[in-house]
């Protein structure tokens, strides 16, 4: 069997707990969970959750199964990463004293990222983008020196004119 990738577009009523509810689950149903956002959506009764998740097709129908058993869980789609617009915010700290400074501020034009502080030996920057493309983004910073990073996770939605309320 072969392990893919699948993000999970999950609606739930915004109460306090659902975030826990839901990796309590991952957690006792032995899954993992590559990345997670939660935030409130246009409606501040509800919450959305974009899990991105590894493994089979038979995996992703049973995580399916066991959401849409928890309380407070309205809707659950998945969603294969080539079907969404997705896109992720890194933050980084990188050392840049001396000549890298300009190296590291020409990678930061070429890249779309933007600076978000300028220390006297280090760089702050900012960048959004698909996953692949941070990735790619990190790496080329890591000859440089990553101080410190962090990165929020995936965040999707659906691509044309279908939305999370749309029956599934």
């Amino acid at each position: 069997m072969s392990e893919n990738k699948a993000v999970f577009a999950v609606l739930a009523v915004n109460h306090p707990g659902v975030l826990l509810r839901v990796a309590g689950l991952f957690s006792r149903r032995g899954f993992n969970i590559d990345s997670i956002v939660a935030c409130n959506t246009e409606d501040p009764a509800r919450s959305r959750l974009t899990l991105l998740v590894t493994g089979d097709e038979a995996t992703f129908a049973q995580i399916t199964r066991q959401l849409l058993k928890l309380e407070d869980i309205l809707t659950v789609k998945v969603l294969e990463p080539e079907e969404c617009s997705n896109s992720e915010l890194l933050l980084v700290k990188v050392r840049a004293a001396g000549p890298a400074r300009s190296t590291v501020l020409k990678m930061v034009q070429a890249y779309g990222a933007r600076v978000l502080d300028i220390g006297e030996a280090t760089v702050t920057l900012e960048m959004t983008g698909q996953t692949e493309e941070v990735d790619v983004f990190v790496d080329q910073l890591e000859r440089y020196g990553i101080l410190e990073m962090a990165r929020t996770g995936i965040n999707a939605l659906q691509r044309g004119d279908g939305t999370i309320h749309d029956e599934s």
